[in-house]
């Protein structure tokens, strides 16, 4: 299979068909279909992935590995980045022009499974002034 066909495209096998009226074979047309893959989820020429990030990274800013098709690379996260936002790495999807990889940030907590992490939540509760469903309906 050529490098940088994306799902939907055809394969022209000429002369590998079943064999036609005058003793030749057709041509053999496949169509490529990608199978699901764990990390990515493919969009035409872009793929997307779901990365999983501490509170901490989004609030002070992190520079994080992330997986690509091509191996991995660093992703510079902005400070005060909320989560879900959607980062882009141009080039790095599929397709003979390559489409882009986006990076969903999604936020996941740590549990407050100690006496510590109980008083940390506590400690973030009462010094910042932050109430979630400010501006909710």
């Amino acid at each position: 299979i050529p490098k940088g066909l994306t799902d939907g495209q055809k394969i022209r096998l000429g002369g590998q068909g079943a064999l036609g009226m005058g003793g030749q074979r057709g041509d053999l047309l496949l169509e490529l279909n990608i199978r699901p893959h764990p990390l990515y989820k493919v969009e035409g020429s872009d793929v997307t992935l779901e990365l999983p990030v501490a509170p901490w990274e989004l609030a002070l800013g992190a520079t994080v590995e992330v997986p690509t098709l091509a191996g991995r690379v660093d992703l510079r996260i902005p400070e005060g980045t909320r989560a879900g936002a959607r980062m882009r790495l141009r080039g790095r999807g599929l397709g003979k022009t390559p489409g882009d990889q986006f990076v969903v940030l999604n936020l996941v907590l740590p549990q407050a499974v100690s006496e510590r992490a109980r008083e940390l939540y506590a400690l973030m509760r009462d010094q910042l002034n932050f109430e979630p469903r400010r501006d909710w309906p």
